[in-house]
């Protein structure tokens, strides 16, 4: 299976700035050693944006709160001794 891995925000930079220079694809592909379809999407999603950094924070966003969390962490503690329907009503009636 293909590994992925994000680049940093200093390498699309440095992408970015060589294909401003006027490099194509392909050398700036074989100087950074990616492959040229990360480095055209990267590109391609410069050109669209007008910026290189990824968004933070993406996925499906929190339902719980700091506070509702330190709850169900200290239920769970003490819930060692307890069953297992007791603390997952616990925590529904915490999350609502």
């Amino acid at each position: 299976m293909a590994r992925r891995n994000h680049l940093n925000d200093f390498t699309l930079g440095r992408m970015t700035g060589k294909l401003e220079e006027g490099r194509t694809v392909t050398s700036v592909a074989a100087k950074f050693g990616i492959n040229k379809s990360v480095i055209s999407r990267a590109w391609k999603a410069f050109q669209t944006t007008g910026t290189a950094v990824r968004k933070a924070g993406g996925g499906r966003p929190k339902t719980t709160t700091a506070g509702d969390d330190r709850y169900i962490i200290l239920q769970a503690k003490r819930g060692r001794r307890q069953s297992a329907s007791v603390i997952a009503q616990q925590l529904s009636t915490a999350t609502g």
